[in-house]
């Protein structure tokens, strides 16, 4: 089984090596490069196209918002997984919108950060729970939806409620009995329908709207 790239961008030296010793152990993970800065960030993933970004947000630069976009432009396959301190909306829902699968603190337990990373990889959306509960309650406010609900097919609903528990497709393929293939396929009309550009901010999106509720 080929193992999990992953690039650790953080501007604090200490923190770094914290994140390599803890992935380094892990048989499943590879930790392929690291930055201080938003321009090694980007550049170094350019470069070796990692699977997982792990990213601070206050870092020197141009800030982990504009590296995020700007790895989800250039490294498309490189998906980023937010590590930080910080939990303010502005932030949160500035980076989710530029790309990121997933917003985590850093007082996280060290394991759920591994865990974290493995569900990014598998295409699932990863958020902390200060976050989901903040999205429930209505106190954040991400990027409203540009159609309604109800040109969701009952399928579609069924496959978007799955993709806010964090199911990746092949979970969902399982649980409603269907194809990969076809979830895929369904993901891809929830996308345009809902009129966002990744499932990450499709869930935040219909969870504003009532549409879902994450899990808790």
């Amino acid at each position: 089984m080929d193992k999990i790239r992953v690039f650790v961008a953080d501007d604090h030296e200490l923190v770094r090596f914290a994140l390599r010793t803890l992935l380094e152990v892990e048989t499943d993970i590879e930790v392929v490069g690291e930055a201080a800065d938003t321009d090694g960030v980007v550049i170094g993933c350019i470069e070796t196209e990692p699977d997982v970004l792990l990213l601070d947000l206050r870092m020197p630069g141009d800030g982990g918002v504009e590296a995020c976009r700007q790895v989800r432009d250039r490294s498309p396959r490189t998906s980023v997984l937010v590590l930080t301190s910080f939990d303010e909306d502005e932030e949160m829902f500035g980076v989710l919108s530029a790309g990121a699968s997933g917003y985590i603190l850093k007082d996280t337990r060290p394991e759920l950060v591994v865990n974290a990373i493995r569900a990014v990889a598998d295409g699932q959306s990863v958020f902390d729970s200060s976050l989901t509960e903040r999205i429930i309650s209505g106190r954040a406010r991400p990027n409203g939806l540009d159609a309604e609900s109800d040109s969701l097919s009952e399928r579609e609903m069924e496959v978007l409620q799955l993709m806010a528990k964090g199911l990746s497709n092949k979970e969902i393929g399982r649980a409603l009995w269907i194809g990969e293939t076809t979830v895929k396929t369904h993901v891809s009309h929830i996308l345009r329908k809902l009129g966002q550009a990744d499932r990450t901010q499709a869930v935040l999106a219909a969870v504003k709207a009532g549409i879902v509720r994450l899990s808790r």
